[in-house]
């Protein structure tokens, strides 16, 4: 029996209005998904612009040091002629690179400049206190020795050296006997020679700052459940200072910006710096006797710095260890000509580095980009291509050693290297070498050599 006809009355209505439904939702899903693909494009757009603006500033940088390089090839030590800083005067940046190269960027200050745009700035790693206590010349080791006792010697400091996590306690002076066990070749443990006035900071070491003991130099590593022994051989980063006895997280945050590892074995510290803890420590090594209470006069230091200050104005200018010994000795304190004097082979300053850090920042929309690298100028040698200082070559990464090599350019020396998944602990400090590559005529050689410094991969922020 068929029924009444009104009852089949609005079943279209609820056909098209379910249909319009799901016809909405897949508008609304597909162009949600459209708009997330078009973000995901546009975020790894601005990443791989970030990452290269960033090495745009190391390869910036790497040019102004080469130019420096280049005008103190032609001022040798000693010349009476003032040599200019140059890295200390150029701002590195984009500005810099618009001024320098030219091309159709945005206009400086204007809104897409400032979305896109790079920033380096270039430390000088010769400066700062070697923590690498391996130099072979009895005089470098010396006030290298006494340069980190300096450092750390104000009772202020005294709380970093209490007992740590595993209940060991490490004095000033057992802390550079453990720098100085790290990278030696023996196992045993060294004696520091030195005499001491009694007072606060009056530790004199000797020559030579260490003589051979008889302990075992892995004990203090001997402990806990991580336990490891001593590297014997040369750090290879900052970071590896970690891994050193009486080194902890408040000892790297009072002391990391002061510290360095990268330069040569026998590299001179440089003298050159308005810092006035620094020209102190400068001050500390040049006197003779080391003990005379007038540096322990604030008032000293400020007087040494504003000298120093007015001297170099405001840093341009860079001054000789004998010229920063007379200013020393302006200020009140008796020194040791001998000791800085340009003749001297054992003198254990100079006025140059060829080791810098160089920290850039490339930015693009919201992403940030960073990179930071350790350069050292190095003479190319008889037959080794020159090519252009500031050129990156290729990359080429290896997953299995989680290395990558291809960016040492001549005359730089310069590895990069990545950090690898999972760490592994083991009874031997992490060896974190990786690999050069080195540029003769038209070959190009691989070779397997110790990393004298390392540039780091990009790390990525979103602001």
């Amino acid at each position: 029996m068929r029924g009444r006809p009104g009852a089949e009355r609005g079943a279209a209505l609820l056909v098209v209005i379910v249909s319009v439904a799901v016809l909405t939702a897949l508008a609304v899903d597909l162009a949600y998904e459209s708009r997330v693909s078009l973000q995901i494009a546009g975020n790894a757009r601005d990443e791989l612009r970030a990452s290269y603006l960033a090495r745009s500033g190391v390869t910036l940088s790497r040019l102004v040091l080469s130019f420096q390089d280049g005008l103190d090839s032609l001022n040798v030590p000693g010349s009476p002629m003032p040599r200019f800083q140059i890295w200390r005067m150029v701002p590195v940046g984009s500005s810099l690179a618009g001024t320098l190269f030219g091309g159709a960027g945005a206009a400086e200050g204007t809104a897409a400049a400032a979305a896109v745009r790079f920033d380096a700035s270039i430390e000088d790693e010769g400066r700062k206190v070697n923590a690498q206590v391996e130099a072979l010349s009895a005089a470098v080791l010396a006030a290298q020795v006494q340069a980190l006792y300096q450092l750390v010697c104000e009772p202020r400091w005294d709380p970093l050296f209490e007992e740590d996590a595993q209940g060991q306690r490490s004095t000033r002076e057992d802390l550079l006997v453990h720098l100085r066990d790290w990278g030696d070749l023996d196992a045993r443990t060294s004696a520091l020679k030195v005499t001491s006035s009694g007072t606060s900071c009056g530790l004199v070491v000797g020559q030579p700052a260490f003589e051979d003991g008889y302990g075992d130099e892995n004990q203090p590593y001997d402990r806990g459940d991580d336990r490891y022994r001593a590297k014997n051989a040369r750090m290879d980063s900052l970071d590896e200072l970690y891994l050193v006895a009486g080194v902890t997280d408040a000892f790297m945050a009072a002391f990391g910006d002061a510290l360095t590892v990268y330069p040569p074995r026998d590299a001179k510290q440089n003298v050159n710096t308005i810092d006035r803890e620094e020209l102190l420590r400068f001050a500390h090594i040049i006197a003779s006797p080391r003990t005379q209470p007038l540096l322990y006069d604030r008032a000293f230091a400020d007087r040494l710095q504003k000298s120093v200050v007015l001297a170099t104005f405001g840093g341009i200018l860079a001054l000789s260890p004998a010229t920063l010994a007379g200013l020393v000795a302006d200020a009140g304190v008796v020194v040791d000509k001998n000791l800085v004097a340009d003749t001297n082979t054992n003198n254990p300053f100079t006025d140059r580095s060829n080791t810098f850090r160089i920290r850039a920042t490339g930015v693009a929309g919201d992403v940030t980009s960073a990179i930071d690298a350790v350069v050292r100028l190095e003479k190319a040698q008889a037959g080794q291509a020159t090519g252009s200082a500031w050129k990156f070559p290729p990359e080429s990464d290896s997953p299995l050693s989680a290395n990558t090599s291809g960016l040492s350019v001549t005359p730089f020396a310069s590895v990069s290297s990545v950090r690898a998944a999972a760490f592994i602990t083991s009874r031997h400090a992490p060896i974190t070498c990786g690999w050069q590559r080195r540029l003769y005529g038209s070959c190009t050689l691989s070779s397997p050599v110790r990393c004298e410094a390392r540039i780091s991969l990009p790390s990525r922020s979103r602001r």
